[in-house]
C-alpha cells in the first residue's frame, strides 16, 4: 500500500504540470517581462486557438481582474514574435472604458521588472488621452534598461471600439525597429 501511494504521488508530481497563477498586476507584469528573453515559453499554457498565421495559448500568468489572458505566437521562420494580452474591460459605456483605461495606465506606470542583481527597472511612457469619436487609443510604456533583450518590448494600453463595444486591453509585445524591413535588419544595431 505504501509503495502504491508513493508511486501515485510521484506520477502526480510529474504529470501535474505547471499551474495557472492569478497575480496582482505588479507581480504579473514582472513575471511576464522577465520571461520575454525566453519568448514567454515558461508561462505558455494550453493551445486555445490555432489559425493559419498564428496560435493563441492560455497564459499561465493571469491578472486578477482580467477577463482573459492569452499568448499569441506567429508562424514565421524569420520573425518569432510573441505577445501577451489581457482584456480588462468590455462594455458599451465610454466613460467606464475611459476610466478603466486611465486606471490601467497608472497601474502599469508603477510596474517594474526585477533584474537578476535585484535592481529594479521601471516602465515609463506617455499617456495618450482618449477622445470621444476616436475608435482606437493607445498609450505605450517601455522598460528603462540598456539590456538589448528588452529594447523592443512595449507594454501598450489600448482602448478600442469595435462592434458597439468598448474594450480595454494591455498588450505586451516586441516591436521591431522601423529600420527593419521584412524581418531583416537594414542597419546593424544589435550586439
Amino acid at each position: 500500500m505504501k509503495t502504491t501511494l508513493t508511486l501515485f504521488l510521484v506520477i502526480l508530481a510529474f504529470c501535474g504540470g505547471a499551474q495557472t497563477r492569478v497575480l496582482p498586476i505588479k507581480e504579473a507584469i514582472d513575471t511576464i517581462l522577465r520571461d520575454f528573453p525566453s519568448n514567454l515559453r515558461h508561462i505558455t499554457g494550453e493551445l486555445v486557438l490555432a489559425q493559419g498565421e498564428f496560435e493563441n495559448y492560455a497564459s499561465m500568468v493571469q491578472l486578477a481582474d482580467a477577463e482573459d489572458c492569452i499568448i499569441t505566437r506567429w508562424h514565421s521562420t524569420r520573425d518569432t514574435t510573441v505577445s501577451w494580452q489581457a482584456q480588462l474591460y468590455a462594455g458599451d459605456d465610454f466613460d467606464a472604458a475611459e476610466q478603466r483605461y486611465h486606471q490601467l495606465f497608472r497601474q502599469l506606470h508603477q510596474c517594474y521588472m526585477r533584474l537578476p542583481d535585484s535592481t529594479l527597472t521601471w516602465l515609463s511612457g506617455d499617456w495618450e488621452a482618449p477622445k470621444e469619436g476616436v475608435s482606437f487609443t493607445t498609450s505605450t510604456l517601455q522598460l528603462k534598461t540598456g539590456d538589448w533583450r528588452y529594447r523592443e518590448v512595449q507594454v501598450r494600453v489600448e482602448l478600442v471600439y469595435n462592434l458597439a463595444e468598448w474594450t480595454v486591453r494591455v498588450n505586451i509585445a516586441s516591436k521591431k525597429p522601423d529600420d527593419e524591413v521584412g524581418g531583416e535588419q537594414v542597419v546593424g544595431l544589435r550586439p
